[in-house]
């Protein structure tokens, strides 16, 4: 049973380059005040043991019963998805690992320009509507 819970702030999605800020409010739901360690990472896969270079923040120090401390950083957002993890570990006799959580920051992409189906489709609209013209025109000098 984790003695804490973990509510991490972060937006769905970010565009690449862009700086990207996260927090995480990490709360004691035990009835003691406990010592906690807690990371917070940003990283490209959550199933990868995190690097040096991925992490953006991390204390300990004893967290009261019904008390909460917030960690906070910022990345920049890379060109794929990013998972804000938080990771907590307890001290009580020694160091255990207590809770994690983590949130996907979607890599979000601007509009792209109209494909070459689509600039063929607006060029067969085009001379679909020339071609109406051109049977109507023809229709009128008939009569």
């Amino acid at each position: 049973m984790a003695y804490t819970d973990i509510a991490i702030t972060a937006p769905n999605s970010a565009e690449e380059g862009e700086l990207v800020s996260v927090s995480a409010l990490v709360t004691n739901i035990t009835a003691s005040d406990l010592s906690f360690r807690v990371k917070l990472y940003a990283v490209q896969d959550i199933y990868a043991v995190p690097a040096p270079g991925d992490l953006l923040d991390t204390f300990e120090e004893t967290i009261g019963s019904g008390a909460y401390k917030t960690i906070s950083g910022s990345f920049t957002m890379p060109a794929w998805d990013t998972t804000i993890l938080v990771m907590v570990h307890r001290f009580v006799v020694h160091w255990d690992y207590d809770n994690h959580a983590s949130k996907v920051v979607s890599l979000e992409t601007k509009a792209a320009l109209p494909t070459v189906l689509g600039i063929g489709a607006l060029a067969a609209l085009g001379f679909g509507a020339l071609a109406i013209l051109g049977i109507a025109l023809v229709a009128k000098r008939q009569k």
